[in-house]
């Protein structure tokens, strides 16, 4: 049994099922559909409420999954930029070189199910997931070092592959409002994102993170499509070990393969050595991970420091807005290892109040 949590967000699902049977019938070109089983799963949701159930036509049955767009109180993001989730879904989904879900009608009215929504057709395989750590148990760390070995291999040419995708095939990603380029705009982003979700109750090492991140920035910023949460447990994994789907696109933006690599690297440190336990053995190494990625992409890593630097702190004030939004225990900075570990990398005098 998964120790993983779930977000349900208070919603009546038979009433959902309900207020969704005749919405859904006219999508399909029916006169009737059972919609039935809806559930909450573990382990997602948290930025958005997700539901999965089953709609039956006869003798067919669909597995579906519902995603809601946030209310105000369970709301994660600065910019939700909900519509944006379901729009990559279905540009990747046509150009075909990254595995994704298959999303299917999309929503605005609120008068369905308060709040606009989305289908997407049901994936099925196993998540490496961070609650309990993959590294430390579960189904990966009881895998041969040989099948964990094909899984990263995929997950690396599927993480490349989003990497080979034209800015031209997802305009809709760009924040012309934030800034010129995709670093301008994710510090601009990132900066109001602070003030939105703490208020006058900024830590200090946010405040000299921001400060060193905006005095270092890359002067030559080539944009190119950024996933935004890149790492495995955003990513479902076959029998065979490889990659069935990419998921979990609330982060996307133009920022560029950078910006991923970055994040990548942050999440294997945090998901082992900063809990204490070894990356398993089939895993690519660091150096692994950046040979690979270059092989793949024909590109090369630059301004990687800046990037990792960058991504301990949005994935730090995540992390704070999270715990404090949902009123959890050790709600502050010293509690929190991704702003340790960007304060550790530029041995800022600040990181002596994150111990």
């Amino acid at each position: 049994m998964s120790d993983a949590p779930v977000f349900a967000k208070g919603r009546d699902l038979d009433a959902a099922a309900a207020a969704l049977r005749p919405w859904l019938a006219a999508r399909l070109g029916v006169a009737d559909v059972d919609v039935t089983g809806m559930f909450y799963p573990q382990g997602a949701g948290v930025s958005n409420e997700t539901i999965l159930f089953e709609a039956r036509t006869g003798d067919h049955v669909d597995e579906l999954v519902l995603r809601v767009a946030p209310a105000r109180e369970h709301q994660m993001f600065l910019e939700p930029r909900f519509r944006l989730q379901y729009d990559i879904l279905a540009a990747l989904r046509r150009l075909g070189s990254v595995r994704v879900p298959e999303a299917l009608w999309y929503e605005d009215d609120p008068a369905v199910l308060g709040r606009p929504f989305y289908l997407m057709r049901r994936m099925r395989g196993r998540v490496p997931v961070s609650m309990p750590v993959y590294n430390a148990s579960g189904w990966l760390a009881e895998a041969t070092p040989a099948q964990r070995r094909v899984l990263w291999d995929s997950a690396m040419r599927q993480f490349a592959a989003i990497h080979r995708v034209p800015v031209a095939e997802v305009p809709f990603v760009d924040l012309p409002d934030h800034g010129a380029t995709g670093d301008e705009q994710q510090l601009a982003y990132w900066s109001r994102f602070a003030t939105w979700a703490l208020g006058d109750d900024i830590p200090e090492a946010v405040h000299a993170l921001l400060d060193w991140l905006t005095a270092h920035r890359p002067p030559a910023s080539v944009p190119g499509l950024s996933w935004g949460d890149a790492r495995i447990g955003n990513m479902m994994f076959g029998d065979d070990f490889h990659v069935v789907g990419v998921m979990d696109w609330e982060q996307a933006s133009l920022a560029g393969p950078m910006a991923d690599l970055g994040w990548w690297l942050l999440f294997d440190d945090i998901h082992s050595v900063e809990h204490g336990v070894a990356r398993l053995d089939g895993l690519g190494t660091r150096q692994e991970t950046l040979d690979r990625w270059q092989e793949l992409t024909g590109r090369q890593v630059e301004s990687l420091h800046w990037h990792e630097v960058f991504a301990g702190l949005k994935a730090g004030l995540l992390g704070l807005h999270t715990r404090r939004s949902m009123k959890l225990p050790n709600a502050d900075e010293r509690a929190n290892p991704f702003l340790q570990r960007s304060c550790r990398m530029l041995d800022l005098t600040v990181a002596a109040d994150l111990s």
